[in-house]
């Protein structure tokens, strides 16, 4: 009689478990960054203001470790190194101009100019980016994610790179 007991309350038991672990991995999935969208297909207001401020402290850990870098390196001392310097501060400032205006973030119309500003200045970035430091191309990598989240917050992404119609794929017929 035990025995029936006690396996009965461990069917009881895998049943309970098998039924709730759904709800509980759904209640996890919601804290991953692509699933912070609204119903129309927007982020979260908190979320973008969030990211901004992520990458407001992102660039400025990523000046700093920038000019340590180029101070160990051969163009310590050049134009080239001042070059790089100035590049990254203008990001920095752009940055920061950006999470001035974003506020809460409820109103991205008002900093869309400075969100545009940031990007063109991550693309300049791109182009020159010294990143043989694992320091700096770790921040690199690190300030690339939040572009991509305010890109996308701000409707800047490229539609033809995140457009995966099956219909382009297919051969023409002539």
């Amino acid at each position: 009689m035990t025995n029936r007991r006690t396996l009965s309350f461990s069917i009881f038991a895998a049943a309970l478990i098998a039924l709730c672990l759904p709800a509980v991995v759904a209640a996890q999935w919601t804290r991953y960054p692509d699933n912070q969208r609204n119903r129309n297909g927007r982020y979260d207001d908190r979320y973008v203001r969030d990211s901004v401020q992520r990458l407001d402290r992102l660039a400025k850990d990523f000046e700093r470790e920038v000019d340590r870098s180029l101070d160990h390196s051969r163009r310590d001392g050049t134009r080239s190194e001042d070059r790089i310097n100035d590049q990254v501060h203008q990001f920095r400032d752009a940055v920061s101009d950006l999470k001035s205006h974003v506020g809460n973030g409820r109103d991205l119309n008002r900093s869309r100019n400075e969100a545009q500003r940031v990007l063109q200045e991550a693309r300049q970035l791109d182009r020159i980016g010294n990143r043989s430091d694992y320091r700096v191309s770790s921040l690199w990598s690190q300030i690339r994610q939040e572009l991509n989240v305010i890109s996308q917050a701000y409707g800047f992404y490229d539609r033809r790179t995140n457009n995966d119609d099956w219909w382009r794929r297919l051969p023409v017929l002539r």
